[in-house]
This record gives C-alpha cells, sequence and structure tokens, in this order.
C-alpha cells in the first residue's frame, strides 16, 4: 500500500481566521482569546497578506500596558510583516523543515496570492501522526520512507 504524501492543502485550517490592519490592538487580543488561537493572518483590504498577529505579539503589548497605559494602535502597528508562507503543494517534509528550521509557529498558506488557510503546529503534528501509522510490511529506513513517498506523490 501507497500513502499520498500530505500537501499544506491536506492539513491546513480552511479557511483560515483573519484580521484586518485597522483592528484595534484590544478587539485582536480579544478575538484571538475568544476563538482559542494563537494567532492569525493579517489580509488588507485588496485580499493581500500584509502580516501576521500572534499571542506572542499580543502578550508583548499587553504586558507592557499593563505597567503604563491601555494598549494602543491596531493589528498593523504590532504585527509581524512579511511572515514565512507556503504553498497549498507544498510537502509535509518542507512544512515540517520550516517549524523546526526558521522556529515558526503557524504558517499561512497561499494560492496564487491570497490567504486560503493556515497550518499550526496542532495541524501539523496531526499530519505527522497519520504519517507515523502509515505502514509498509517491508521495514525501511527512515530515508527510504522519506524516498518512497516522495516518488508516490
Amino acid at each position: 500500500m501507497i500513502k499520498k504524501v500530505e500537501r499544506a492543502v491536506d492539513m491546513m485550517t480552511h479557511p483560515a481566521f483573519c484580521l484586518s490592519p485597522s483592528t484595534s490592538i484590544n478587539i485582536a487580543a480579544k478575538t484571538l482569546v475568544d476563538r482559542h488561537i494563537h494567532g492569525a493572518p493579517v489580509i488588507a483590504d485588496n485580499g493581500a497578506l500584509v502580516g501576521l498577529i500572534s499571542d506572542e505579539d499580543l502578550l508583548r503589548v499587553q504586558a507592557s500596558a499593563a505597567f503604563h497605559a491601555m494598549p494602543a494602535g491596531d493589528v498593523a502597528t504590532h504585527m509581524t510583516r512579511d511572515p514565512l508562507t507556503v504553498e497549498i503543494h507544498t510537502d509535509i517534509f518542507e512544512i515540517t523543515r520550516l517549524f523546526q528550521d526558521k522556529g515558526a509557529s503557524r504558517l499561512p498558506v497561499m494560492d496564487e496570492g491570497a490567504c486560503v488557510g493556515i497550518i499550526t503546529r496542532r495541524n501539523l503534528l496531526e499530519a505527522l501522526q497519520r504519517l507515523a501509522k502509515f505502514k509498509d510490511n517491508t521495514p525501511r529506513s527512515a530515508f527510504d520512507l522519506y524516498a518512497k513517498l516522495r516518488r508516490t506523490s
């Protein structure tokens, strides 16, 4: 039995919950908490991905505000600009590398310039669990399995 290599489109959460750059930082924080999510792509009015706001960004802003004043500004002021992204056909191996080597905690998934979803650590862990369950009756090294899966996708 040959298993197809999962791609971003197979493991992403879609549609991704997105925020506008003009959303107030207080509303963004409340929204992420209420939705139990740790970050969101930031999409401009023209549909372009302009950044990523994370709970880490919000924690930094709100911790500072706790000692000074209520946090001010909008998402655009506090977001991470030019976030790492993946295309819908990026395979699980490249996605894993980005999470490990680049320290990503979430990756917007792009298709023809539009953000169509997001991959979180949880999405990746679930996909890796599915991969780990893949069994072939022939024992193989990790490298052989990787090569075999790459050839069949």
